[in-house]
């Protein structure tokens, strides 16, 4: 059932760091449909690892809420370039929960699966204990960390995973393509997870948001599969079932990131909040195909391989 306390007004306007990302980018549309005054800033704009840059634009602004969609996603870059990782990832948010700090704002997190190391053996609730693999899992869980010393009762900290959506590379653009190029698909099938819309994502957070209950939450949507499993689903709704793909295990691909075998995440807390999960993935998958066919069509490109 969902939470009885009265739903939080944040001041306006908000702020959205990394607002061009493929993720920020749905964030910064969906609270300017909300009616909500929005300032949307990427890379140049601010620079999330040097306090100055973030406490002068945060001064500048006055939001009453930060939405943090900035950082070093790249997990494999993440092993041969960890100061560039800790600066974004931890350094970053710790800079943005100070300048919150300092002017009375809250601060939306966004985190990653990746805190944990996949041995558990079930979906990970907010309260088991970060074990990151990895120093892109690390990074994170710093920056998480830092947040919550820094803001203890004015954080929102999201954990999700395996996002897709209409304005960067993603996992479902990465087999189209694979396709595209008339390439062999091979895809692991031995890692759990959740695809997750960054539409459906972002619509997710402004319901949480407006609950008004601060804290760390783990947001995808319903339903568990393996890369191997998403990979199939992609190329049936997208007409493309007559393709052959391989499941291999992931010994198959050697990265130089380890990869949790099993990061799903629990959603109760979420649900019990705001009242109602989000739909399946495969609803989503399906919906966000058939964006990309209307986008590739109003911009004069092919739809499909």
């Amino acid at each position: 059932m969902k939470d009885k306390r009265a739903e939080r007004n944040f001041r306006e306007p908000w702020l959205v760091v990394g607002a061009g990302g493929m993720l920020g980018q749905d964030l910064g549309d969906l609270v300017r449909e909300s009616g909500k005054v929005v300032v949307a800033l990427d890379l140049g704009e601010v620079d999330i690892t040097r306090s100055d840059s973030v406490m002068e634009v945060v001064e500048r602004y006055r939001p009453g809420l930060v939405i943090n969609a900035a950082a070093f996603t790249d997990v494999d870059g993440c092993e041969s370039r960890a100061e560039e990782a800790f600066a974004v990832n931890a350094r970053g948010p710790e800079n943005l929960g100070r300048a919150c700090g300092a002017t009375g704002a809250f601060l939306v997190q966004i985190s990653t699966d990746y805190v944990f190391d996949g041995r558990k053996g079930g979906p990970y609730t907010e309260d088991d204990e970060p074990n990151p693999l990895g120093v892109y899992g690390r990074s994170k869980a710093e920056g998480d960390r830092l947040i919550r010393g820094i803001l203890p009762d004015k954080h929102y900290i999201v954990r999700t995973q395996w996002l897709f959506g209409l304005h960067g590379r993603n996992f479902v653009e990465a087999i189209l393509h694979q396709v595209q190029n008339k390439r062999p698909l091979k895809v692991v099938n031995d890692q759990f997870g959740q695809p997750t819309s960054t539409a459906d994502f972002s619509a997710a957070l402004m319901r949480l948001l407006s609950a008004g209950s601060p804290g760390t939450y783990h947001v995808t949507n319903s339903g568990i599969t393996t890369w191997y499993g998403f990979a199939c689903r992609i190329l049936d709704y997208a007409g493309l079932s007559h393709v052959e793909v391989e499941a291999v295990e992931t010994t198959a691909f050697p990265r130089p990131a380890p990869r949790p075998a099993y990061s799903v995440l629990d959603n109760s807390r979420f649900i019990r909040v705001t009242g109602a999960p989000l739909r399946p993935w495969e609803s989503a998958l399906r919906d966000y195909l058939d964006a990309r066919v209307r986008m590739q069509s109003r911009d004069g490109h092919p739809s499909c391989p």
